[in-house]
């Protein structure tokens, strides 16, 4: 396993077809993750600036993000309005934009980082490597790191994703194809091991 200081994946490229919006959640903050027709990817705030609706019931349209509410369309990469269906002749304000996160790409995953000063901190270097299915676990980050220290599991790097408390993800890329049957199967028995054991406490 490699600990990132700050950055931690999110989602994998390949939760990214062409139009779909992806929802997830970073340390407690809602997340839409989704990729532009130019193939950019974009982490922004779970929120349109408009009346609060989910973005990520909305659709990527081209290189825009479409609020399902009221049609509002936002630029990839800057998160500016660029278009409001009840004014289509007016500039949208300047200040009418979505909250964006910084985003890298790497390793098969979307990393990214939440906290206010994003200069901190580096995504970690990974090998290349099969993006393993993500796994979410009812047992906070930190518990499920040690966890995953001490099974001693090889052949794949993990990650851990802190979704909000007491609630993570672990993530990982498999050295290749052939063992993930079995780390999936180390994995699921070690969910089930941290999720008992909080249960009888």
């Amino acid at each position: 396993m490699i600990a990132s200081i700050g950055w931690h994946p999110v989602a994998a490229s390949s939760d990214l077809p062409t139009g779909h919006v992806y929802q997830t959640q970073l340390e407690g903050q809602a997340l839409a993750v989704w990729r532009s027709a130019e193939g950019e990817v974009n982490v922004w705030e779970d929120r349109c600036p408009h009346r609060g609706v989910r973005f990520s019931i909305g659709v990527a349209v081209g290189n825009e993000l479409q609020c399902q509410y009221h049609a509002w369309r936002f630029a990839s990469g800057s998160g500016a309005c660029t278009h409001i269906p009840a004014h289509p002749t007016q500039k949208p304000a300047a200040v009418i934009r979505a909250t964006i996160f910084p985003v890298i790409e790497r390793g098969g995953l979307v990393w990214t980082r939440v906290a206010e000063d994003h200069s901190e901190g580096t995504v970690p270097l990974v090998r290349d490597g099969v993006v393993m299915r993500a796994l979410p676990v009812n047992r906070p980050a930190a518990t499920v790191e040690a966890a995953l220290l001490a099974a001693e599991l090889t052949g794949a790097t993990f990650f851990v994703q802190p979704l909000a408390e007491g609630q993570s993800v672990i993530r990982g890329i498999a050295r290749d194809e052939a063992s993930l049957r079995t780390l999936d199967s180390a994995l699921e028995r070690l969910r089930r091991q941290l999720e008992a054991d909080h249960a009888v406490i």
